[in-house]
């Protein structure tokens, strides 16, 4: 398993400078730059030899191979770059919004499985039930339903209807969690609710094919418990396929949280990314890129780790 490990941990810089590389070229197609948004603010109309002084202080004019050349080099010392736009290095501007983005994605895929798993197990074993048809209309519509318009929803209802709106000023979870709580419970719940509306149909459909193996027509002959049968028996090794999808899906929890934190206005690094976009902060946006693709490897290569707890036999080759 270590030399897995260390093949994996191997893999993670080749990969980051890959995708950085891609992401570098196509931020650079994007019209206008870091030097026009600074500027943009001014009132009256930017003067071209400023303007082109500007990128000149920048390195803007740089020719692009020049530039890429740069960040590469600055990439591979560990050194994310500065942000023009924010005035301070990248990863003082990421480090304080990690908390948030984490936070959110967090409880996003724990009320998931808290949903998911419960669904999923009891409408493969009452299937074709009122419960699995109830179940399997309710998942339907938490796929179809995007998470910007249902955080919409929630905002006007929470607003109009009820007279009630989650705090304005953000607080750590651990500096006033009572306050923390409510901000993020409705953006958490969106989360939760469309992955578990995907999760519990996988639940269900491999609960089913393990639930008609001779092993667990074996246990239930020998009068196993039913308790034992279904969690022991049937859900261990129905669980693999699944952990494999929740961990393709906590990178759909990071994206839909892109959009969340923008709707509910939660600092994190969704909206820092909506910003720098908007700002063409090209050393932002890519050392967000890289952040979240640090992120997303390791939590990939946990999810691939964690088979061998829920079958001993997976060997690591």
């Amino acid at each position: 398993m270590r030399q897995y490990i260390l093949r994996r941990l191997l893999l993670l810089p080749p990969t980051l400078i890959l995708l950085g590389t891609i992401l570098f070229f196509m931020v650079q197609s994007i019209p206008g730059d870091v030097a026009s948004a600074l500027l943009a603010g001014e009132e009256n109309a930017v003067d071209p030899k400023t303007l082109e002084k500007f990128r000149e202080d920048l390195g803007l004019n740089e020719p692009l191979i020049v530039q890429y050349g740069k960040w590469l080099v600055q990439t591979a010392t560990g050194d994310l770059g500065y942000s023009y736009y924010f005035s301070k290095p990248v990863w003082e501007v990421i480090k304080p919004k990690i908390e948030t983005t984490v936070t959110l994605a967090i409880f996003g895929v724990v009320i998931a499985i808290v949903l998911a798993l419960p669904a999923g197990i009891f409408s493969a074993l009452f299937r074709g039930s009122w419960f699995d048809q109830s179940v399997r209309t309710i998942s339907a519509a938490g796929m179809a339903v995007p998470a910007f318009w249902l955080g919409i929803i929630i905002l006007l209802v929470l607003s109009r209807i009820v007279g009630w709106m989650p705090p304005v000023i953000h607080s750590s979870i651990f500096d006033n969690p009572i306050d923390a709580f409510q901000r993020y419970l409705f953006p958490s719940l969106i989360l939760g609710f469309r992955s578990a509306a995907v999760i519990s149909r996988m639940v269900r459909s491999m609960m089913l094919e393990v639930l008609s193996e001779d092993y667990v027509r074996t246990a239930w002959a020998k009068g196993l418990q039913p308790r034992s049968v279904i969690l022991g028996h049937a859900l261990r090794n129905a669980l693999l396929p699944v952990v494999t999808m929740l961990g393709m899906l906590f990178a759909t929890l990071i994206d839909g949280a892109v959009v969340l934190e923008t709707v509910f206005n939660l600092p994190g690094i969704g909206l820092l990314m909506v910003d720098s976009v908007i700002a063409r902060d090209p050393g932002m946006v890519l050392g967000l890129v890289l952040s979240i693709g640090i992120f997303m490897m390791i939590w990939i290569l946990l999810i691939d780790l964690s088979y061998k707890v829920l079958d001993p036999r997976v060997e690591y080759d």
